[in-house]
């Protein structure tokens, strides 16, 4: 019995290992055949190398007839490497071929053609051609052997206007370690993080030196005021391997280099006036798609419409369109079932979703077209988008209304101060002065003097040992504070501008050092999360996003009324006194 199930397994065995070896060369063999040249670098100096590869893609190539390398020195190679990569469940087979090379003069060099035979075809590779700088001298000798750059893809924008800054390092070392000692604040922006952008090094010539520059980081900003705004250096370490020599031996060694960024500006204009009745605050490129669920209707149903709004923005900053006329719908205010942010190679897109609830007022036949009024970067000028309209029918209905509306709004629980309790009776005579508390009080004294002293010496201590993002985050109410002391100022001036920039540079100030948090992370979504974590309950965090929304309203889209600048000030006073009271 167990010997017949051993002759069944061995087959099976040797089946799925004939498979697992010529499974991925039968799927390679069906699949397109390539052959490719590429060169490591377009434009070099003389005295530099460059690496020229070729590859041949889901074939076994024979026959292979490199290119003229006349024009250079060859210095190593061919080489050949042979690899596999799957990706989404397709295997990709690949061979190698690779020459590291040497100009032999300045000029336009050309790498001619090759071929190689496969599957009893031939493959041609076209050739490639490299522009060789002469080595200045005196240019190379004044260049910084590293240096560190912050890039900005303008340095003209209207508020509100994405800009893109990467941080990119130029080195002609190999960098081991990096490390980042200083951001800038970025004061008058808000700042997003990018996650999808090139980081792989490219070779790059400035000042007559040849490096590899990479992209360390990168940020979506949006300005929030006018006026000429100052991005800091940048600060940061980097770690290189250095060779020490002396007479008898010679040892390796990490050399810390400090670089830094230079100082930025950007000149930011208010957008242009008058600003249209129905301004949205979007600033960007920005398309609406709408959707409703029905074309017919009766006085006692509810239409429910979709606005979709995407683009290259802040959407947070967009405030919901009215899609109707009042006149003739009641019109609730809407949900954002989608807010997010979309990162991609060229900027940051956004997309924000409402859902509408519309209930007509009378029968009829109405015509509803939505519309989305921006400003849009690209022309300058203000553009209305209205991409489609709707023909709605409605009838009289029996007055039972078939639909439910949320409209109740979160009171809070007004303080109340309890009563004192009733002081103790006074004091009685006739006692002895030692079986009082003042005679031991006068003799315990010195001893509790003593002690507080010691007390006192060691509390100093302590706080001179703290940890310094301690103290900022035990000190973040105290500095807060103060700065709603300059809001209260532009309060009492009537100074609506710059009342909620003070408001709002307060709020993120104190959370960022509140929290410990980069300028990247004060979003509002972040924020957010970050109260939620450390034990804020949802109606702190959501008081939260209802004034920093207010206040981005206020400096974003125009809409900053003098009308509420006292309730304004009130909620961002007991926001940071619940906060303390709540995340002792």
């Amino acid at each position: 019995m167990y010997r017949n199930q051993r002759l069944v397994i061995v087959p099976r065995l040797l089946i799925i290992s004939l498979l697992l070896t010529w499974g991925p060369l039968l799927v390679a063999q069906g699949q397109d055949v390539s052959f490719t040249a590429e060169v490591s670098k377009e434009r070099m100096l003389r005295n530099s190398t460059v690496e020229y590869h070729l590859t041949l893609r889901n074939a076994q190539g024979e026959q292979l007839t490199p290119p003229d390398f006349s024009a250079f020195e060859v210095l190593r190679g061919p080489s050949r490497s042979i690899g596999t990569t799957i990706a989404n469940g397709v295997q990709t087979s690949q061979m190698t071929f690779s020459w590291m090379l040497q100009p032999r003069r300045t000029g336009e060099l050309s790498i001619g053609p090759a071929s190689v035979q496969a599957g009893g075809r031939t493959y041609r590779a076209p050739g490639k051609t490299i522009t060789v700088l002469e080595v200045d001298d005196a240019s190379q000798a004044g260049a910084p052997e590293n240096f560190l750059r912050a890039e900005l893809s303008t340095d003209q924008a209207y508020v509100g206007q994405q800009i893109i800054l990467n941080l990119n390092l130029y080195a002609s070392v190999n960098p081991i370690s990096r490390n980042m000692v200083r951001e800038p604040s970025l004061d008058g922006f808000f700042a997003r993080s990018r996650r999808r952008f090139d980081a792989s090094p490219t070779t790059v010539i400035v000042n007559g030196r040849e490096y590899q520059r990479r992209t360390l980081t990168s940020l979506a900003l949006f300005p929030i005021k006018s006026g000429t705004l100052r991005i800091d250096p940048y600060r940061m370490v980097i770690g290189a391997v250095r060779t020490r020599s002396s007479s008898t031996f010679s040892r390796r060694f990490t050399e810390q280099i400090p670089v830094n960024s230079d100082t930025l500006t950007v000149a930011v204009r208010e957008l242009p006036q008058p600003r249209p009745e129905n301004f949205s605050g979007g600033v960007g490129t920005y398309q609406m798609d709408v959707a409703i669920d029905r074309d017919q209707l009766t006085t006692d149903d509810a239409l429910t419409m979709l606005v979709e709004i995407t683009g290259q923005g802040d959407v947070q900053r967009l405030e919901a369109p009215v899609p109707v006329d009042e006149a003739n719908w009641n019109v609730y205010d809407p949900r954002v079932i989608r807010e997010e942010f979309l990162d991609s190679p060229s900027g940051m897109f956004g997309r924000k979703v409402f859902e509408y609830q519309l209930v007509p007022k009378r029968a009829g036949t109405y015509t509803v077209a939505p519309s989305l009024n921006y400003f849009n970067t690209d022309t300058e000028e203000y553009v209305s988008l209205s991409p489609e309209t709707f023909t709605i029918a409605v009838t009289g209905g029996s007055g039972q209304k078939t639909y439910t509306i949320d409209t109740t709004t979160v009171s809070e629980e007004a303080l109340v101060l309890r009563p004192a309790a009733p002081l103790t009776p006074g004091r009685r005579y006739g006692r002895n002065m030692a079986d009082g508390p003042v005679f031991w009080g006068l003799i315990l004294l010195p001893v509790l003097l003593a002690g507080g002293l010691i007390g006192y010496t060691h509390y100093r201590q302590r706080l001179a040992d703290r940890d310094p993002a301690i103290l900022q985050r035990q000190q973040a109410g105290k500095v807060a504070a103060a700065r709603l002391k300059e809001a209260r100022v532009h309060l009492e001036r009537v100074a609506a501008r710059d009342f909620y920039n003070a408001v709002e540079h307060a709020l993120l100030h104190y959370l960022r050092d509140r929290f410990s948090l980069s300028v990247a992370e004060l979003s509002r979504a972040n924020i957010n999360q970050v109260l939620t974590g450390a034990g804020a309950n949802t109606a702190l965090t959501e008081r939260y996003d209802r004034l920093l929304q207010r206040c981005e309203m206020a400096l974003y889209a125009g809409q900053d009324s003098a009308a509420d600048l006292g309730d304004t000030y009130a909620q961002a006073v007991e926001l940071i006194t619940e906060t303390e009271r709540q995340l002792k």
